[in-house]
């Protein structure tokens, strides 16, 4: 799966669902707002209307027309309730007569209907009252644009102090979650910075312990300590007992060794050269010499690891004159590795390994592929800038072999005179310098083994 950020994920969430609240409050006072506009307004449609009709039924009937046409001449606002005031004739029915208008009104104002009415008049929108008592019917109107612009206006007036709100509460809910968090943030940026071995890991927890960590977090703490612990105590055990094995089989290897060659020499001076016991003897030196080969490197492993706890002084060494010097150690074991040794240093470029520690990782993997590869084929040995590849064509390896290289005392068959550590060895001392390396298929057969020169990091 792939990884992601607890805060920024629950900074999300939170925003998500307070926008999602934010809207629907606004949606919900947007509607419940229209609605009470339009009653409030239509209510004073109505209260004007009722106001005006009041004030004309105690005007006597003879009069209306020259009292209306006075007091309404001075109004001219486009703003203002439209009115108009007409008047029914006694004789016929039917006929209506307007005795006063309103600037800037509708002309069709005494065709609405009774009651309240929404209409189009020149493209533009009105709503109506009109009532009736005895011959005098009054009509108010209002344009609706003007209740749309204040609708507007009072939804502008909560809208504005809604959002700031809300980007109010998206900037305490940051620094809420980056003071909260930062306990987590703290470890994440630890572990980030470094790489730290066990011993490092434990005393951070143990600080850690210490600080004011949260409830939520502090079984993890525990038991990650307590996991780191064991797993300290485990592999300090390995190593001690590595290293007592391989140091007090030694002195024993040594002598049984010692015994061999007095034996051998003593046959040879009674001229039994030929015998099966001399063979033998042979045998069993070469058997000891192989496992005191084994014996060195587990001490030297031992040695490694131990040091991995330690901290170092970089020290530049250069690759090439390391590369020629271990040819040379290597031509006293294989006198004939020279001719299928094939070196090629593109550029001089230099490595943060010490030179001792840099032999050991070029005699294993040169060595390691002269006795895998073809006697009859070349070993490529490659130092092109930032990577160093050691290639070889010997029977190569499958896909879930190369995986499998670099654990202690694998080996590809147990009839191969290796003991299975020398690529150990090498990963071991490249991570602790921060290098890497890669182990992949050459084409059409063989192993390429590749060491990036450029620090993880």
């Amino acid at each position: 799966m792939k990884g992601y950020s607890l805060k920024w994920r629950l900074v999300v969430s939170i925003t998500v669902i307070f926008v999602l609240l934010w809207s629907f409050v606004f949606c919900w006072l947007y509607f419940d707002l229209a609605k009470r506009l339009q009653n409030t307004l239509d209510e004073r449609l109505s209260a004007s209307a009722h106001m005006v009709i009041r004030l004309v039924q105690q005007l006597p009937l003879q009069d209306i027309h020259s009292a209306l046409q006075h007091e309404t001449q001075d109004i001219n606002h486009p703003n203002l309730i439209a009115c108009e005031v007409s008047v029914f004739s006694s004789n016929i029915a039917v006929e209506q007569k307007i005795v006063a208008r309103t600037r800037g009104a509708p002309e069709n104002l005494q065709t609405q209907k009774t009651g309240f009415s929404t209409w189009r008049y020149q493209n533009t929108e009105w709503r109506s009252y009109v009532i009736q008592k005895g011959n005098i019917q009054v009509v108010t109107a209002e344009k609706l644009q003007l209740r749309h612009s204040l609708l507007k206006q009072i939804l502008q007036s909560v809208l504005i102090p809604l959002i700031a709100t809300l980007f109010l509460c998206i900037l305490l809910i940051l620094w809420i979650m980056r003071v909260e968090f930062r306990p987590l943030q703290n470890i994440s940026n630890t572990l980030i910075k470094k790489k730290q071995n066990l011993s490092e890991s434990a005393l951070y927890l143990i600080e850690l312990k210490s600080q004011n960590t949260p409830k939520e977090i502090q079984p993890f703490v525990d038991n990650l300590f307590d996991l780191i612990q064991q797993l300290h105590k485990s592999l300090e055990n390995e190593k001690s007992f590595t290293a007592f094995a391989a140091h007090e089989l030694r002195s024993p290897l040594t002598a049984i060794k010692t015994h061999v060659q007095l034996s051998k020499l003593m046959l040879a001076q009674s001229q039994m050269t030929d015998h099966a016991a001399f063979k033998n003897l042979e045998q069993a030196e070469h058997s000891i010499n192989r496992y005191e080969q084994l014996l060195k490197q587990l001490l030297l492993l031992s040695q490694m690891e131990a040091m991995t706890l330690q901290p170092f002084q970089p020290v530049s060494t250069d690759i090439g004159q390391s590369l020629k010097q271990v040819m040379l150690e290597l031509e006293s074991n294989y006198p004939e590795i020279r001719s299928n040794l094939n070196l090629t240093i593109a550029v001089e470029q230099t490595i943060q390994i010490p030179e001792t520690e840099l032999n050991i990782i070029l005699k294993n993997l040169i060595e390691n592929a002269y006795i895998h590869s073809n006697s009859q084929q070349t070993i490529e040995i490659q130092l092109i800038k930032g990577k160093l590849m050691i290639v070889d064509h010997g029977i190569g390896l499958a896909d879930n072999e190369l995986t499998l290289l670099t654990q202690r005392f694998w080996r590809k068959s147990s009839q191969n005179n290796g003991h299975g550590l020398g690529l150990s060895l090498v990963k071991l001392i490249l991570e602790r310098y921060g290098y890497s390396i890669q182990f992949s298929h050459n084409q059409p057969q063989g192993l390429k083994v590749t060491i990036y020169l450029d620090k993880r990091l």
